[in-house]
């Protein structure tokens, strides 16, 4: 059958169980290797020596001295993630307070930050067979119902939140009514958990008395020497991307009327077997629909097993018509880690989505000769024994099992899950030859934790180097909750990564979390020779980028376009005086600020305030969505054009930068950057006296590298032709619907720009001539928006840090974290690396996907 649209994903899982495992790649590890991971009940739970006796009907005692318990101190808690005080965190039940870190965990592997999950209508549905309800606890902390209630609270989810008891088949009911929930579109998420403990003896003592406790603590499905169950702890949640599997579907039934309540129907099973297959479109006698393998209840008593044996081949085999050849494996993971009641079924549930996902089978334990009561319906079954390679299927066919689950009152649950590796699946896009520097991003809610966390990647990292960087970073970086205390790293694979870790952990610098804000575009004089090359050889969407750039150049009139390329221009290595030249200089900076807010938009950063001093305004107009790139590359390159053209440009032009504010003769302001930092512009004589002088009283003065003086009175002579090519080339305004904060105006003082006609010509005519009132720009930034966290410089070098932060600190009294996004000779990747790590560190929520705009 095709994949049906109404196949529920599992999409992620965790888990606490026997053998110390606390992972699905743990919980993989222990049934393949099968370990014997019984235990001897603790005297802190049962003194065995008063309760235990060998006849369990003996009143207040028990029949067995072992269960399979989970290793961890379940007293230890982390109160302080979950914003419970201690106080509260001792009245809740210990299987409410695994659970909440338990769901925690299985939304995490999902991918699913919980920040994404905030508000929703996720659903929330806990299967408990709750016994262990000690009268000390506070009724908010041991009510049944608020176990799944405290999930909901904690995560602030709004959709349904149901505590579920039907015993034994109480977790895979909650799968089942997980289900329903979706596929009425009552809510887009659902958690479906199972938990139980066995702290309480007094479960103990009830279960003996009805004979169900194994004495020699073995779950012996379908074994002569079957003797009953063996207790087993789990807490275990699924949600429902890389899709674990999906579940075709579930059903839900009652055994009615028996021979006793705890006594099974094989007749009501096989039923629902059958009829849970006719609704999932399959016919359970084909061998091409019936499931490969079968998750039994599989307790190990003599009166459950013979009765599911029988309803297994009933639903599969019953027509009689099948060749002796036909088989269908059959298991149970209680074998391995005891019957965890309430969480039972959702355990075998992890169990047989695991062997979808590996393509094998893995052995049951305890089995040696067959029970007699089970041999009439063996002949098309059969117990595999140790680790086996999937059995074929179709091409084009899932992998299929199913799972039973059972509750002593006669309440039975059934699900038809299947593989995913059918399914068509996204190619990553990353090329496994590229070496670039990416970010990988770690967080906790402790500086305790944190380390505990780098710990455990470490040593996962270690015994799997494989593990792709790309897909890691991204993970990281998009697929889990931000929170307070982080650290990030930049590397270029796993083994640098590690040795970042290592260092560490081992006290070396731990780099500080520097506290995005507002972005501030870079004018004239941060242009180099080399700037954005390697940025544009590590990534694919730069290229294409640049390529549609010089598409737009190319198709100016032949008299005035370039004769060179941008991609060629800066993928080669050009001499700083050819860089000098306004036409490549003005094109080639707007170039790279135009590939970087590309970057940082496929990075998921918003801005909060756009600013752009002198031609960084170009690119503030791209980035704010006034303009588009084709008529952004076109501004730059006809302002750097016109003014090479202009017998006005010569060396008796200059422009300088001085802290002080007197000026004389023919010296212009140029730019007003802070309260003690100004931009000179006239002739080149006048500005160099004027250094000259400065630097005699003690006062900084430096030559900006660029050989025009921009907003001057020499601008003046290219005005006019500046504004008929731009008037040529028809600029189109857009309508901002971009997600982000407001430009800014550094031309009109105090101005928040919205489209109009004057970005066609007339602006970009103001911008070149008209002092930059830069200060004011960002002051009026400050003042109509909230605070500020960041400040980021778009541009080749962040030639305006000393301005910006000098009036952010005048404007709030307060410094503000900066960055820029390239460096004048710093690698380019690693910049921009460090510069996510930065922003990450700071703000948290940086839904980072650099790694899909990766070649």
């Amino acid at each position: 059958m095709a994949y049906s649209e109404s196949s529920i994903a599992v999409i992620g899982s965790a888990c606490r169980l026997p053998g110390g495992v606390n992972s699905a790649s743990g919980f993989w590890k222990i049934l393949k290797e099968t370990p014997n991971l019984v235990q001897r009940i603790p005297s802190d739970r049962v003194s065995l020596g008063r309760h235990y006796h060998q006849d369990g009907s003996h009143h207040g005692t028990l029949n067995t001295t072992d269960s399979y318990l989970l290793t961890e101190d379940v007293g230890h808690f982390d109160a302080d993630f979950f914003g419970i005080s201690p106080a509260e965190a001792d009245s809740i039940d210990p299987q409410g307070r695994l659970l909440l870190e338990v769901v925690y965990e299985a939304i995490e592997n999902a991918g699913m930050p919980m920040e994404l999950l905030n508000g929703s209508d996720t659903a929330v549905y806990v299967g408990q067979m709750d016994l262990n309800t000690i009268p000390t606890y506070h009724l908010t902390g041991a009510a049944p119902n608020n176990t799944a209630n405290r999930v909901s609270y904690f995560f602030n989810w709004h959709g349904p939140s149901l505590c579920l008891d039907t015993a034994c088949s109480s977790s895979l009911v909650a799968v089942h009514e997980a289900i329903q929930q979706l596929r009425s579109g009552g809510s887009r998420v659902a958690v479906a958990a199972g938990t139980n403990l066995t702290i309480d003896p007094t479960m103990y003592v009830a279960l003996s008395k009805l004979h169900m406790l194994s004495p020699t603590a073995r779950c012996r499905m379908w074994d002569s020497k079957a003797d009953g169950y063996a207790r087993g702890e789990a807490v275990v949640a699924v949600d429902g991307d890389s899709i674990e599997c999906v579940i075709r579907e579930t059903g839900v039934n009652q055994d009615g009327r028996t021979a006793g309540i705890t006594m099974p129907s094989a007749r009501a099973q096989a039923a629902l077997i059958r009829d849970t297959y006719r609704r999932a479109g399959l016919d359970p006698e084909s061998p091409w629909d019936r499931c490969q393998l079968f998750e039994a209840h599989g307790t190990g008593t003599q009166a459950g097993d013979p009765q599911e044996a029988e309803a297994i081949a009933t639903a599969f085999f019953g027509s009689g018509s099948h060749s002796s050849d036909e088989k269908l494996s059959v298991g149970s993971v209680k074998t391995l880690i005891g019957h965890t009641e309430g969480s039972a079924g959702i355990a075998g549930l992890l169990k047989v989505s695991l062997a979808l996902q590996h393509a094998v089978m893995t052995p049951n334990l305890h089995f040696e000769k067959l029970n007699p009561k089970i041999e009439p319906f063996y002949s098309h079954l059969r117990i595999p024994l140790g680790v086996e390679p999937w059995p074929e299927v179709r091409d084009g066919q899932p992998r299929r099992a199913s799972v039973n689950s059972f509750g002593f009152g006669g309440t039975n649950a059934h699900a038809i899950v299947e593989s995913t590796d059918h399914l068509p699946t996204p190619k990553s896009e990353h090329h496994p030859g590229t070496q670039n520097l990416i970010p990988f991003t770690f967080s906790a809610n402790s500086d305790r934790g944190l380390t505990r966390i780098i710990q455990s990647y470490l040593k996962h990292l270690k015994e799997h180097p494989s593990i792709c960087p790309f897909d890691l970073s991204y993970t990281l970086s998009c697929r889990r909750s931000a929170l307070p205390v982080k650290v990030a790293w930049p590397a270029s694979d796993i083994e640098t990564l590690c040795l970042r870790m290592e260092e560490w952990l081992a006290g070396a610098t731990k780099e500080g979390i520097e506290n995005c804000g507002t972005r501030s575009k870079t004018g004239q004089g941060a242009q180099w020779s080399g700037m954005g090359c390697e940025l544009v050889k590590s990534y694919l969407p730069a290229q294409h980028t640049l390529k549609r750039l010089d598409e737009s150049l190319q198709s100016l009139p032949e008299d005035s376009r370039p004769q060179w390329t941008i991609l060629n221009a800066l993928m080669s290595t050009t001499d700083d005086e050819h860089m000098m030249r306004p036409a490549f200089s003005q094109t080639l900076c707007t170039a790279v600020q135009i590939v970087l807010v590309d970057l940082l938009r496929a990075a998921g950063v918003i801005f909060a305030g756009l600013v752009g001093h002198s031609s960084g305004e170009i690119a503030a107009a791209y980035a704010g969505g006034f303009l588009n790139a084709s008529d952004c590359i076109r501004i730059a390159y006809y302002r750097g054009l016109c003014v090479e053209k202009s017998a006005w440009t010569c060396p008796e032009e200059a422009m300088a930068k001085c802290e002080s504010n007197e000026f004389a003769g023919r010296v212009q302001v140029a730019a007003r950057n802070s309260s003690s930092s100004v931009t000179l512009s006239g002739d080149r004589d006048a500005i160099v006296s004027l250094q000259e002088f400065y630097a005699n009283q003690g006062t900084f003065a430096r030559l900006l590298k660029v050989n025009t003086a921009y907003h001057s009175s020499h601008m003046h002579h290219c005005a006019g032709e500046y504004r008929r090519v731009l008037e040529r080339c028809r600029i189109q305004p857009q309508a901002t619907d971009r997600e982000g904060g407001s430009w800014i105006s550094s031309v009109y003082s105090s101005t928040i720009m919205q489209p109009g006609d004057k970005l066609r010509a007339d602006y970009w005519v103001d911008n070149m001539i008209n002092p930059v009132l830069f200060s004011q720009a960002l002051r009026t930034a400050i003042q109509t928006r909230e605070p500020y966290h960041f400040v980021l410089e778009v541009g080749p070098h962040p030639a305006l840090k000393g301005p910006v932060l000098e009036t952010f600190q005048d404007a709030t009294g307060a410094s503000l974290p900066f960055s820029g996004t390239l460096y004048r000779g710093k690698d380019d990747c690693k910049a921009l690396s460090d510069t996510f790590c930065k922003i990450w560190t700071t703000l948290g929520e940086l839904g980072m996907t650099i790694r899909d705009t990766s070649c």
